[in-house]
C-alpha cells in the first residue's frame, strides 16, 4: 500500500509574469509522489494557466523543521493535499481533490510547533474563507428574517461563483461527514441543539438548500444552552 509523503516545490517565476501569485513562494503539498503533487497544484490554477517550470522540489519535509516561508514555525500536514499557501498552515489543507476518501481515518494529525492543538474546526477545509456559511451564520444573534437574508445571499454567491460554491460544498460534506456533538457545534457558533439529529437535519438541509436542492433551510433552534457543573453535568 502507498503511503503520502511532504514535498516543498519551489517554481521559476519571471517577476513579469502572470502566473498565480501565491506559487512565488513555493508550495507544499502532500502526495504518493511527485508527479501527484504537482497533479494536485495544477488543479488549483485557472483553466487558462499552466504550471511554471520547476526550480527544485524537497522530499520529507520534517514536521519540525522551520518552512522557508512566512511564518516558518507551523506544523506540516499528514493527509494528502496542497496546505500551501502559508498563512492557511495551521488549518489543513486549503484544497483537497475531489475523489479523496475525507470519511476514512487519518493517520494523525501533527501537532503544530508552537504546542497549541487545533480545534475540531480549524480541521474544516477552508475554513478561513467560509467564516460566514460555515460559523458565524448560524450565530444566535442572527433573528429569523436575518439568517434567511443571510442563507439567501449565500446560495446566490454559490450560484455566481462556481469555485467558491465548490469550497463551501467540501466544507459542508467535510462537517455533515464529521457529524459535530451539539456541544461541539455550539463552541464556534453558540447554537444549542438539544438533540444530534436535529443538528444532522439542520446542517443537511442547510447544505442542499445553498446548492438548490432543497426549496427552503430549516431555521437554526433558538434554545439557551443549560448550565453545566464542575463535571460538565446539567444543572437541574
Amino acid at each position: 500500500m502507498s503511503t503520502v509523503r511532504r514535498f516543498w516545490i519551489e517554481f521559476d517565476m519571471a517577476r513579469d509574469s502572470d502566473y498565480w501569485s501565491a506559487l512565488v513562494q513555493g508550495v507544499g503539498v502532500t502526495g504518493f509522489d511527485e508527479k501527484d503533487c504537482l497533479s494536485m497544484v495544477a488543479d488549483l490554477l485557472p483553466a487558462d494557466k499552466e504550471l511554471p517550470p520547476v526550480r527544485r522540489i524537497t522530499v520529507d519535509i520534517s514536521l519540525a523543521e522551520p518552512l522557508p516561508v512566512n511564518p516558518p514555525h507551523l506544523g506540516v500536514p499528514v493527509w494528502r493535499g496542497v496546505w500551501y499557501p502559508p498563512w492557511n498552515l495551521s488549518i489543513g489543507p486549503i484544497w483537497r481533490p475531489r475523489g479523496v476518501d475525507r470519511t476514512a481515518e487519518r493517520p494523525g494529525i501533527p501537532t503544530p510547533v508552537t504546542g497549541t492543538s487545533p480545534t475540531w474546526w480549524d480541521e474544516i477545509p477552508h475554513i478561513k474563507s467560509l467564516l460566514l456559511p460555515v460559523v458565524y451564520m448560524h450565530q444566535p444573534k442572527f433573528d429569523d428574517q436575518k439568517w434567511k437574508n443571510l442563507t439567501w445571499m449565500e446560495r446566490a454567491s454559490a450560484a455566481a461563483d462556481p469555485t467558491h460554491a465548490a469550497m463551501v460544498r467540501e466544507a459542508l460534506d467535510y462537517v455533515i461527514a464529521r457529524r459535530p456533538t451539539p456541544s461541539e457545534w455550539f463552541d464556534p457558533t453558540g447554537a444549542w441543539f438539544l438533540e444530534q439529529q436535529e443538528l444532522d437535519e439542520y446542517l443537511r438541509a442547510l447544505r442542499d438548500y445553498l446548492f438548490g436542492d432543497r426549496s427552503e433551510p430549516i431555521s437554526p433552534p433558538r434554545n439557551k444552552r443549560p448550565l453545566l457543573d464542575a463535571g460538565g453535568q446539567e444543572v437541574l
